[in-house]
C-alpha cells in the first residue's frame, strides 16, 4: 500500500510558535467542551437515555458482571448488548473509579481532542510546513455536530467518528498494523459502525484509483482492503441481524424498526432499495409524513453539511461513497427525529469533512488561495455552528444545553448543593426508580429503574419540578406522585428542593 496524498508544492514557510498557537486552539476548546457537556450533567440536565445507561453499563463492567439495561422505558431488563453492541464500553468501565458519574463525559470530551489531533496529522502530510494543519484543525473543532452531541450526553458513535481521522493517517502512512488497531476500535465501538467501515473502506479504494489512474492491481487489494470490507459487512449482519436479536429475545429497540418505509426485515429493506430507487431518493430530501411534521428538517442538514465544508465533497466524491450510510441511517427512517441536525445522530460526518476539505485544498497550487479557501470555510462554520445553537429547527430543541457563551446554560431553579447532599444519603446497595435527569447521578448499583417504572424498588427518587417529566407527560406524572403519597406502602423520607425521596416500608 503506497502513500497516495497529492502534495502540493507549498511553498516551504517557517513557522515559529505553531506549537504554541496548536496548544492554545485545543485548551481553548478543551474548556468550551467541558464548559458545554460537564455543566449540563452538573445542573441535572443529563438523562436516563443515554447517560444513565452508558453510567448504569461502566458500573456492571467494572465490577465483571454483565450490564442488564433496566433504564428501559417499558420496564424490560435487557442485556447490555441486545440495546447497544459496543464492547468498547468494558475498555472504558475502570475510568469509573477515577471520575465517577462524570467518567464517559470526559472521555468523550478527551476523544474529540484526540480525533482533532488526528486532523492536525492528517493535514500535516499534504500541508506541511503552513499554518494549514492549524486552521483545518479549527475548523473540525467548530462544526455544529460536535456541541450538539456534546450538549446531549455520551454516545459511543462519537468515539468511533473520533478514530476515523488516525484510521486514514495510518492508511496514508501505509501502516497496516496501526490501521488495523483502529478498525478493530471502530467496529467494536457500536453496531452500525461495521456498515460505515466497509464504505470508508470502498471510498479510499476509489481515492487510491484516481490517485494511480487506476493503475492498481486487483491482487494488491485482495490482500488488505478487500478483507476488510467483506468482514466489515459480514461482522454488521452478523451483529445486527443475528445476535442483537437473539440476545434481546424481542425486547428493548429494533432497530431496524426505524425504516419500517423501507421494510420489517434487512432483506426488504435491501430489496426495496433497488426496486424503488425513485422513492428512496424521493426521502433523502423530502419528508414522507403526509401531516407535514419535519418538514423543512432535512433541507436544513444538507445545507449545514454544505456550509461547514461539505462543498468539498464535490471535488472529491470518494468521500460521498463514504458517507452513503451515514445519510441512509439519518434520512431513510420513518421517525423525524433522527433526520435533523440535533442530537448525536450526525457526528459522523465531522470527521469527513475535514478530511475531505484538506485532500480538497491539497489540489490548491496557490498557497494563498489554500489560505482563503480555509479562512473562509471556518468562518462559515463557525457562523452557522452559532446559528444552529441559537435556533433551529428541532422540535425539542432546548439552546439552554448547547449555548456554553451564555448565562442561561450555567442558571438552574434548583438548588443543587442540596439535591447532591440528599442523594448521597441514599444507600449504595438499594434499588431505585428515579426521574430521568436523576439516573446518570445515581446508576452506579445493580438496578435503576425509569419512573413509572418501580418494580422490586425500594426508593423512589423524584424531582418532582424543573427536572422534566419524561417518559410521562406532566398530567400523567403529577397523578403517579399522588398516588404514591397517598400509597401506605410508602414512607415519605425526604421533600423539599424539588425533591421527592419515597422509601418502601417493610
Amino acid at each position: 500500500m503506497e502513500k497516495i496524498l497529492n502534495i502540493s508544492s507549498y511553498r516551504k514557510i517557517k513557522v515559529p510558535g505553531k506549537l504554541i498557537i496548536l496548544t492554545s486552539v485545543f485548551l481553548v476548546f478543551a474548556v468550551i467542551y467541558c464548559l458545554l457537556s460537564l455543566v449540563n450533567h452538573c445542573l441535572y440536565i443529563t438523562g436516563a437515555l443515554d447517560l444513565g445507561m452508558f453510567n448504569h453499563a461502566i458500573y456492571s463492567f467494572s465490577h465483571l458482571k454483565m450490564n442488564y439495561f433496566t433504564l428501559d422505558v417499558w420496564g424490560n431488563e435487557i442485556n447490555y448488548f441486545g440495546d447497544h453492541f459496543s464492547p468498547i464500553t468494558i475498555l472504558l468501565s475502570p475510568f469509573y473509579y477515577i471520575f465517577g458519574s462524570y467518567s464517559l463525559l470526559i472521555i468523550q470530551v478527551i476523544f474529540i481532542l484526540l480525533g482533532g489531533f488526528g486532523i492536525y496529522k492528517y493535514a500535516s502530510l499534504s500541508h506541511s510546513r503552513t499554518y494549514i494543519p492549524v486552521l483545518l484543525t479549527i475548523q473540525f473543532f467548530s462544526i455544529w455536530w460536535i456541541y450538539s452531541a456534546l450538549a446531549f450526553d455520551f454516545h459511543n458513535n462519537v468515539i468511533a467518528a473520533m478514530f476515523v481521522p488516525w484510521l486514514f493517517y495510518f492508511y496514508e502512512k501505509a501502516n497496516k498494523k496501526s490501521f488495523l488497531l483502529f478498525f478493530v476500535l471502530i467496529l467494536i465501538s457500536k453496531e452500525n459502525m461495521a456498515l460505515w467501515m466497509g464504505f470508508i473502506l470502498i471510498g479510499l479504494i476509489v481515492k487510491r484509483l484516481m490517485a494511480e489512474k487506476g493503475k492498481i492491481q486487483v491482487k494488491e487489494l485482495l490482500k488488505f482492503e478487500i478483507p476488510l470490507i467483506v468482514i466489515s459487512f459480514l461482522y454488521f449482519i452478523l451483529i445486527v441481524g443475528i445476535v442483537m436479536p437473539l440476545i434481546r429475545h424481542g425486547q428493548g429497540s429494533d432497530q431496524l424498526g426505524r425504516y419500517a418505509l423501507l421494510g420489517s426485515t434487512m432483506p426488504e429493506i435491501f430489496s426495496k432499495l433497488f426496486q424503488n430507487p425513485k422513492y428512496v431518493f424521493s426521502i433523502l430530501f423530502e419528508s414522507p409524513l403526509k401531516d407535514g411534521v419535519g418538514f423543512g428538517i432535512k433541507s436544513e442538514l444538507h445545507f449545514l453539511i454544505l456550509v461547514s465544508g461539505g462543498f468539498a465533497l464535490l471535488y472529491r466524491p470518494y468521500y460521498l461513497v463514504m458517507l452513503i450510510p451515514i445519510y441512509a441511517q439519518k434520512l431513510l427512517t420513518g421517525d423525524f427525529f433522527y433526520w435533523g441536525i440535533n442530537g448525536q445522530y450526525s457526528i459522523e460526518f465531522v470527521p469527513i469533512l475535514s478530511l475531505c476539505l484538506s485532500d480538497f485544498l491539497a489540489t490548491r497550487k496557490s498557497t494563498k488561495t489554500a489560505y482563503g479557501i480555509t479562512i473562509v470555510t471556518i468562518i462559515s462554520t463557525l457562523y452557522f455552528t452559532f446559528s444552529s445553537i441559537e435556533k433551529n429547527s428541532g422540535l425539542w430543541y432546548d439552546k439552554t444545553n448547547s449555548a456554553f457563551y451564555s448565562k442561561i446554560h450555567y442558571r438552574s431553579p434548583l438548588n443543587i448543593s442540596e439535591i447532591n447532599n440528599t442523594l448521597t444519603t441514599l444507600p449504595d446497595d438499594a434499588i431505585i426508580s428515579v426521574s430521568s435527569v436523576l439516573s446518570p447521578h445515581l446508576a452506579f448499583r445493580d438496578k435503576i429503574y425509569l419512573f413509572p417504572v418501580i418494580k422490586d424498588a425500594t426508593y423512589i427518587v423524584l424531582l418532582t419540578s424543573n427536572g422534566g417529566t419524561y417518559p410521562l407527560n406532566e398530567t400523567d406524572f403529577l397523578k403517579k406522585v399522588d398516588e404514591l403519597l397517598k400509597d401506605d406502602k410508602y414512607e415519605v423520607k425526604y421533600r423539599k428542593n424539588d425533591l421527592l425521596i419515597l422509601k418502601r416500608k417493610n
